[in-house]
């Protein structure tokens, strides 16, 4: 299981010095959201990726509980079932590596001052990790699987992340037992963030799932702010848009922002036109709708919305 919680969105990792190298990437992706799994599978011809198929299949109600700290699988040979159903969908009934894209809810991340992440070699930045986050979750850190990144030149601020052995391990062994093997581990909204274009500025993407919300507020494509909003709150399209009105403010008068570039919504669960509407009224500009890779059109398969993770963790390079 070490090494393959990554976690981090690659994206980012392309202007920051990696500490933990990334498996080699798989050519296809599950994603497991609250209420479905979806799976997305490329192809390498001549040197670039395509889409190659794409499917989603609903869970029964119960399958899964969203918790950082207790484990999400509640009905495992259910979810077994699902996931057997959909990998013959998209042609890998014989198994194989596949990255997992899991809900941000599964995991903690954190910004932590470089400064005091002072250690030589993985063994010892996992535990000075762990060490800096035990009051910040509610499991015990030493059962834990972590990540991390660290900025390039003048950044001060090292991106990690945290996620329950257990918890992880639910998912994973519903992955084996059916011959697929999970060699990348990633979390949806950091994900997502890696399969945005990079520019300039500050940036906003929103992942809205069932059951929670994560907001990610970026600078020159490096995170300033991560935050994950759950249960109630999150189905809410008033709080949805208060708890953005409230980081905003936030970004202006602690992060001394100046102006949000751009605002970024995946949405796969309020209709998508409803989300765009609610992100952009609450920070008072345009949002606008996460754009799928090239190849994934609309109406020939699964929603992009519902799979948009597993597609960003395999096609980033078609985007």
């Amino acid at each position: 299981m070490r090494g393959r919680f990554v976690a981090l969105a690659r994206g980012a990792a392309q202007r920051a010095q990696r500490f933990f190298l990334d498996p080699e990437l798989p050519l296809a992706a599950i994603e497991v959201r609250p209420r479905s799994v979806g799976i997305v599978r490329a192809v390498r011809e001549k040197g670039r990726l395509s889409l190659a198929a794409a499917a989603c299949l609903e869970l029964p109600e119960g399958t899964l509980t969203l918790s950082v700290s207790q484990p999400n699988v509640t009905r495992a040979e259910v979810l077994r079932d699902v996931l057997r159903s959909l990998v013959e969908k998209a042609g890998m009934a014989a198994g194989g590596r596949v990255g997992l894209v899991l809900p941000d809810t599964v995991a903690r991340v954190a910004l932590v001052p470089v400064a005091e992440i002072k250690a030589r070699g993985r063994a010892e930045v996992e535990e000075m990790i762990r060490f800096r986050l035990r009051k910040a979750v509610p499991f015990d850190t030493r059962e834990s699987e972590v990540a991390c990144l660290f900025p390039e030149g003048a950044g001060t601020l090292a991106l990690t992340a945290a996620v329950s052995r257990p918890v992880l391990a639910g998912y994973e062994e519903a992955c084996r037992g059916l011959g697929l093997f999970p060699g990348l581990v990633e979390l949806a909204g950091l994900t997502l963030l890696g399969g945005l274009p990079s520019g300039p500025g500050d940036r906003l993407l929103v992942n809205w799932d069932e059951g929670y919300v994560t907001l990610i507020l970026t600078r020159d494509g490096w995170p300033l702010l991560v935050r994950t909003l759950m249960g109630e709150p999150a189905s809410s399209r008033e709080d949805v848009a208060r708890e953005v009105t409230n980081t905003a403010l936030y970004y202006r008068e602690r992060l001394g922002g100046t102006g949000i570039e751009s605002a970024t919504v995946r949405s796969a669960f309020v209709p998508p036109e409803e989300a765009v509407a609610v992100i952009g009224g609450a920070l008072g500009m345009e949002a606008q709708l996460l754009e799928p890779p090239r190849g994934f059109a609309e109406g020939a398969g699964p929603s992009a919305q519902a799979v948009a993770g597993a597609a960003a963790c395999v096609l980033r390079e078609a985007a």
